[in-house]
């Protein structure tokens, strides 16, 4: 009992293994005061508005599309949602009203 108190001990008191991290870059003494900050996209535009005026009907094939859970299994294999399993899609109806 006593050697495998003494050999946590001895485990637990060694240097660690890994590499030390580099130093942090250091910032500008004097920072950039006369530039503006980074803006996504300077032409940016109102949305579009629609081609009709009217509300729409439209038939469409809706499939969705969950996160893979998949990556934990070994390759090759897939796992099937019952989504995945059904030989034709849901059909569903998508009806657009514009707003005014």
């Amino acid at each position: 009992m006593n050697r495998i108190l003494l050999l946590c001990l001895i485990i637990a008191g060694s240097p660690a293994l890994a590499e030390e991290l580099p130093v942090p870059p250091i910032p500008p003494a004097n920072p950039p005061i006369d530039e503006a900050a980074p803006t996504p996209n300077v032409n940016a535009q109102a949305p579009v508005a629609p081609a009709s005026e009217r509300a729409s009907v439209d038939v469409k094939l809706y499939r969705s599309n969950p996160p893979d859970p998949s990556l934990g299994f070994a390759p090759g294999s897939r796992f099937q949602t019952a989504e995945d399993r059904k030989p034709i899609q849901t059909p569903g109806f998508s009806i657009t009203v514009p707003l005014k």
